[in-house]
């Protein structure tokens, strides 16, 4: 709009725009240029944010590309490449999915990945196993409701075969809950009672529900200082509150008992053996270490000619060893 009325102004004037040295530009031309070059900044901006998206960094070579901390870090640094998020879904040992992601996490990739594997196939697969990356309320809501059995390692699981995990008092898994009363009893022998519910939304549009509980005061307490642990130097003032989404310990539960089943042992250690063994043998034996190819598209198809030479080559080596028709591995007994 600015523009509009300088160059009306400008035209009604008959003023001429001079260039180069010697030259005096008149104070409404000197008004134009400053203008237009803030709109052209302006819509560089937009078309940068437009390719930009939802993700947090792009980079200037492969636009596609995100900005990520990768594993391969030589300097020790922290130092940020730009790279892409490759998922690979492995069945019976053979590559039967590729996804090429661009944000650095996986838990928001195992959602869009499963819909691109439904896409290609008619048949669904029965167990979903994966790593504790991929653990989050919306992906065990997204798959249970799609009657998918899951064999997802917690998140929490490393942790909570700790010592320390085990005597944090401030936990609600190590305070006792009475289901009659619907309260939680903390270590001081105070209870937490039922509040409301509070509804939270994700950055994904995910809403989950939490029931929060309240303690019924904390002053004077001995433990508070373990019970409400800060990241600062400030102990909080309030009582203790705990948010408990019932939902979601129901399907984590759901999800531990094949996790901690005999065959979701099997299932896991197949996991270990077949997903992270197609990784090892992409990287190491056939060295492929680093993309050659940029750009989303190119990548994936890259990619989808390495699980074809890598498929055969695994056929190959099932028929001379008999294992074809076998879908799993055996897990080795002690003596």
């Amino acid at each position: 709009e600015l523009l509009v009325c300088l160059e009306t102004e400008i035209t009604k004037q008959q003023i001429q725009f001079v260039y180069g040295s010697g030259k005096r530009k008149h104070t409404l031309q000197r008004l134009f240029e400053a203008c237009a070059a803030i709109r052209n900044k302006r819509i560089e901006y937009d078309e940068k944010l437009q390719l930009l998206g939802t993700r947090n960094s792009y980079s200037k070579t492969d636009p596609d590309a995100t900005f990520m901390r990768l594993k391969e870090d030589h300097m020790l640094n922290g130092q940020l490449k730009p790279a892409y998020n490759v998922q690979l879904a492995v069945h019976s040992e053979y590559i039967v999915g590729v996804g090429v992601f661009p944000n650095p996490t996986d838990t928001k990739t195992l959602i869009p990945f499963m819909k691109q594997l439904e896409s290609q196939y008619k048949q669904k697969f029965q167990y979903v196993v994966a790593d504790a990356g991929y653990d989050s309320n919306e992906n065990l809501s997204w798959l249970l409701a799609r009657d998918y059995k899951t064999c997802i390692k917690p998140s929490n699981y490393e942790r909570s075969k700790t010592k320390r995990y085990r005597e944090d008092i401030g936990r609600a898994d190590n305070m006792t809950y009475d289901e009659m009363n619907d309260t939680f009893t903390c270590a001081k022998g105070r209870k937490l009672h039922f509040e409301r519910i509070r509804k939270t939304r994700s950055k994904t549009g995910f809403v989950y529900e939490s029931r929060v509980y309240r303690c019924e005061r904390c002053n004077y307490c001995g433990l508070r200082s373990q019970c409400q642990k800060t990241y600062t130097s400030f102990q909080s003032k309030g009582n203790k509150a705990l948010y408990i989404s019932t939902q979601y310990r129901a399907m984590l539960a759901k999800n531990n008992e094949i996790f901690n089943s005999p065959l979701g042992k099997r299932l896991r250690v197949n996991r270990s053996i077949q997903v992270e063994g197609v990784f090892g043998v992409l990287k190491e034996d056939m060295m492929y270490k680093r993309l050659r190819h940029r750009g989303a598209d190119n990548v994936e198809k890259n990619l989808l000619l390495i699980a074809f030479g890598f498929n055969v080559m695994k056929l190959h080596n099932r028929i001379q060893k008999g294992r074809l028709g076998k879908r799993l591995f055996e897990i080795k007994t002690a003596a």
